[in-house]
């Protein structure tokens, strides 16, 4: 584990201290570097197969306790932000229960998406006690897989989508897990609803807001934002590279926004909109929208007023 640490630039002994939390850029480091010490494209499978049936984490007690494939995959939907920083949305319809993940920051390594996958598969696999059960069908971002993936997923996966999901059919969802421990579970989800953050959605979401707050005539700053939100400019700082992201990557966000709706629905002049972001002067705007957008303002208010 010494060089798999030293591969992706982290401390020696990261993983000894208890409870320990990495931010989102080190986490997909991490697992780049299981990816590329192992040299194997299907690490991940086979990390997943590895699982060991004695672990006592207690997600994965719950997980292993849950009443059905369905009930298991909507605890780890629940609760998964305990020990990881995506998001998981939880879907069913009459004929699939579907899990799309939800990723902070930068599109996460290969070896780490086909963990969690093989992961959800594995456990259905090993409880149900129905060694061939397969998902519906697998979405990922990735362009290519091998022959590893089609072996063990045993479904249809589709390459190149915008997101990663894992659907399986309703007959498969309901199938009881005979590992179902309610007297376990009933000890184990108030502890870990308790222990779950909030989704990196709703954190990001505040710091949006105090942003827009404070765009009135004036450029917000760290230490501004964070004192509405009751917290240093350090603390504010490190949520968000622990989110995966930065105090001028959400400030581009929130200005781009508010520029556009500006521009498409408003009269007011480019030297306003540039004044009510905070750009010291319409040239500053310009340059930024081009930026963010790929045109000028003037631009994309000609191509709103064509849109509507």
């Amino acid at each position: 584990m010494a060089d798999v640490l030293a591969l992706a630039n982290l401390p020696p002994r990261l993983l000894d201290v208890p409870g320990a939390r990495l931010t989102v850029p080190d986490y997909f480091a991490l697992w780049q570097a299981v990816g590329d010490a192992s040299r194997d494209p299907a690490i991940g499978i086979r990390l997943a197969q590895a699982l060991r049936a004695d672990h006592t984490e207690p997600l994965f007690l719950a997980v292993f306790g849950a009443a059905t494939v369905g009930a298991a995959l909507a605890t780890v939907a629940a609760y998964k932000r305990i020990l990881t920083p995506e998001t998981l949305d939880l879907s069913t319809s009459d004929a699939l229960v579907t899990l799309v993940w939800r990723w902070p920051g930068e599109r996460p390594p290969g070896v780490l998406v086909d963990a969690e996958l093989a992961f959800l598969v594995e456990v259905a696999r090993r409880a149900t006690r129905v060694p061939d059960l397969a998902p519906r069908r697998i979405e990922l971002t990735a362009e290519t897989v091998n022959l590893a993936h089609h072996d063990y997923f045993r479904c249809p996966i589709h390459l190149g989508r915008p997101v990663t999901t894992i659907a399986f059919g309703a007959a498969d969802a309901a199938r009881p897990f005979l590992s179902h421990n309610p007297d376990l579970l009933r000890a184990l989800l108030p502890y870990l609803e308790k222990r779950t953050p909030a989704a990196a959605d709703d954190a990001l979401a505040r710091v949006r807001r105090a942003i827009a707050d404070r765009l009135r005539g004036q450029r917000p700053t760290v230490d501004g934002v964070a004192r509405d939100l009751a917290m240093s400019g350090r603390a504010l700082q490190r949520q968000l590279h622990e989110h995966g992201t930065t105090f001028r990557r959400l400030l581009d966000e929130v200005r781009n926004e508010h520029a556009r709706g500006y521009l498409a629905g408003t009269g007011f002049t480019d030297g306003e909109v540039a004044f009510l972001l905070g750009f010291t002067d319409p040239t500053s705007f310009h340059r930024a929208f081009r930026g963010w957008n790929g045109l000028s303002p003037s631009a994309y208010r000609r191509r709103s007023v064509v849109e509507t």
